[in-house]
């Protein structure tokens, strides 16, 4: 062995022994006489196997502390995502404890402790999952045999001979995608890799987040983001601009305004202002009615008159005048008809710099090639101009007509596409989803899309989220027999590549917009129903209780005969569906047909739960009761306003709050179910 050769193994021994030394009582300095040392050998054994199949390593804390934890170790940062999947697969929520509301996660581990340093020294951080379980021995044993199948079952796979790390763009695409696909889980995931890879600085990784933040509707989140003012000072895209204004108006006016209180809400603008100087400057051509009512009232506040009659004009063009709270538009109107009165809490909010008047409101310079339509867009990304991704950046798509008005020309446009240019359009499919939402769906193109996603290999949890989304709106669509199974026959043609009981919800998703969707053709829907629910039902013991209740049911709506069994194994002790108690849970969704499934089937797994449900676009008097009255809330946030999940954010009087990982039934169902279980044990 060459002294390169024997570096690695040296360092791998130096580990070994530090992990099992001061600290873990699992296997004494790995004593060859320990009497339970064959317990640990396994692992010992996989770990010096090097194959793909994550590590895993035990640990006993001394000293009669009971605790029992698994260090599962992904090979790399690359691979922590789908460690999680095969965690949840394998070990799932019947032998592991975990927060449902975030998910698996990398753990955060203590540089104190020694055998936590040790980890860290090896492998760094990022990589390692620290899952706990019941004290008994034979959760113990339960939890180790359940690893241990993991990873046999994945050094057995055949070996990858290679492995690409995804490209900067192609991720950052993936992450708006699934963001407007409604992956939670997925859109973290995606800003953990990017993360990792180091190709992205610590201001736009920032403004990433703060772009997902204000998608779920975290106003509170937003605001306490660390170094917010530094960022803002930074010039950020308009969407982050957005989502800093909606969260004041979510934190700061929505209480006094819903009150008629205009005192009050100018002195919790005040409070709140330290980043709107900053952010009255810019293009405000396609913010919403929140944002906009932020800063007409922070500008009349500090009587710009200029920059007011700015975004007065912005707010008239865009069509969304009656939308803007009507006692702050009545506030500007007066100080423009009637001229300028004496400054009072003006100077409370510092006045910005003089370019303000030297450059107004949406008066950034004209682009030398011009993008406003679809078809423009889709264009230039194409071409690979800077224009169309500036556009796509500022969302400067959202005052556009719907996709929907030129639905066939905008197919053609995209099956016409070489592969190079038909993979750079792939960034505009989240804007897509986006402005289609769920009114005037434009079919051809999302189908187009998926056979985009399929020549590209897209089967990222990002991606299979969107993949469901496109499918959704294609169906929606109305297709006709023809059209329906050639969509179908293309959507199941990859099914072995990302069909597995780890991602169960997903393909339950899928099944589930088969049964809501009108059917031309009963022979296309049962081909790609079986083909989708055979490997769940192959690997049922493998299932979520909830993924496994649902897949039960879409078998019997669809007349295909499996023989489902009910969930197998030794519980933690969480709370089961059936024993949960009186709470009341709130739905929300923008699909009334997926809540009203997801309704009938909470109902069904927990007798005792109280379900409602709302879809509403913005707060209101009802769901403000809701929300309060709730002990837990799930949010699927596909196409949701911030209106409507900022407002349950700040009215919610429950910390159990949860977001579906996809905008299908399954998604919600599993999200609700872990919800209720986390809402149960904190009762």
């Amino acid at each position: 062995m060459n002294q390169t050769q024997q570096r690695p193994r040296e360092q791998s021994e130096e580990f070994l022994k530090r992990f099992f030394g001061a600290g873990n009582g699992v296997w004494p300095n790995l004593d060859p006489n320990y009497r339970h040392g064959h317990r640990t050998l396994p692992f010992v054994q996989a770990f010096w196997r090097g194959d793909d199949a994550p590590i895993v390593l035990p640990r006993t804390y001394p000293s009669g502390d009971r605790r029992f934890v698994m260090y599962v170790i992904a090979r790399d940062t690359v691979e922590a995502a789908k460690t999680a999947d095969l965690i949840r697969a394998f070990a799932g929520p019947t032998y592991i404890a975990y927060d449902p509301l975030w998910g698996l996660r990398p753990a955060e581990l203590d540089p104190d402790d020694p055998v936590e340093k040790a980890i860290l020294d090896h492998f760094g951080p990022g990589v390692t999952f620290r899952l706990s379980t019941g004290k008994t021995p034979q959760h113990r044993t339960n939890l180790a045999e359940a690893l241990q199948l993991m990873q046999r079952t994945v050094a057995n796979r055949p070996p990858r001979l290679w492995r690409l790390a995804k490209p900067m763009g192609r991720l950052l695409a993936e992450f708006d995608a699934s963001l407007s696909a409604g992956g939670e889980s997925a859109s973290l995931d995606v800003l953990e890799q990017l993360a990792a890879s180091g190709g992205i600085t610590a201001t736009n990784l920032a403004n990433l987040h703060i772009k997902r933040l204000d998608r779920l509707g975290r106003s509170n989140d937003v605001l306490r983001f660390p170094g917010l003012v530094d960022i803002v000072r930074q010039n950020p895209p308009a969407p982050v601009r957005e989502a800093i204004l909606n969260a004041i108006f979510s934190v700061a006016l929505e209480e006094p305004l819903s009150e008629n209180d205009l005192d009050a809400a100018k002195s919790s603008i005040v409070e709140a202002g330290r980043v709107i100087p900053d952010l009255l400057s810019g293009d405000v051509s396609g913010f919403g009615p929140q944002a906009m009512t932020v800063l007409l009232l922070a500008a009349r506040v500090r009587d710009d008159v200029t920059v007011l009659r700015d975004l007065v004009a912005a707010t008239q063009n865009s069509g969304r005048m009656g939308e803007v709270s009507l006692l702050v538009w009545d506030h500007v109107v007066e100080l423009l008809e009637h001229g300028k009165p004496a400054r009072t809490s003006a100077d409370l909010l510092p006045k910005q710099h003089a370019e303000l008047v030297e450059s107004p409101v949406g008066g950034s310079p004209k682009p030398d090639v011009l993008v406003e339509s679809w078809g423009d867009l889709l264009t230039s990304l194409a071409r690979g101009h800077a224009e169309g991704q500036a556009v796509l950046e500022d969302r400067g798509w959202a005052d556009w007509s719907s996709p929907a008005t030129g639905d066939a020309a905008l197919a053609e446009f995209l099956d016409s596409l070489p592969d190079h240019e038909a993979d750079r359009v792939w960034s505009a499919v989240g804007a897509f989803i986006d402005a289609v939402g769920y009114e005037t769906p434009a079919g051809q193109t999302a189908h187009a899309f998926i056979r985009n996603a399929l020549t590209f290999d897209r089967f990222g949890p990002g991606d299979l989220a969107v993949l469901q989304a496109l499918m959704e709106i294609a169906l929606r669509a109305a297709p006709s027999e023809a059209e329906y199974r050639e969509l179908l026959e293309e959507i199941g043609s990859e099914r072995s590549r990302w069909v597995a009981a780890e991602r169960a919800a997903i393909a339950l998703d899928f099944v589930d917009r088969l049964f809501l969707a009108a059917c031309p053709s009963e022979d296309a829907r049962s081909n790609l129903a079986y083909s989708l629910l055979e490997p769940l039902w192959l690997h049922q013991q493998r299932l979520d209780a909830a993924d496994l209740a649902f897949a039960q049911r879409l078998s019997q709506e669809l007349g295909i005969e499996f023989a489902w069994e009910g969930p197998t194994g030794d519980e933690t002790g969480d709370t089961s569906s059936a024993e949960l108690p009186a709470l009341t849970l709130l739905l929300y969704s923008l699909d009334e047909a997926v809540l009203a499934r997801c309704q009938e089937e909470v109902k069904r797994l927990a007798p005792a739960v109280k379900v409602v449900t709302a879809s509403d676009h913005v707060g209101s008097p009802q769901l403000r009761q809701k929300a309060r009255a709730a002990n837990a809330i799930v949010l699927a946030t596909r196409c949701a306003k911030h209106a409507a999940t900022g407002f349950i954010d700040q009215n919610a009087e429950t910390e159990h709050i949860g977001y579906a990982n996809g905008s299908g039934s399954a998604s919600l169902l599993r999200a609700a179910v872990d919800t209720l279980r986390a809402a149960a044990a904190a009762s």
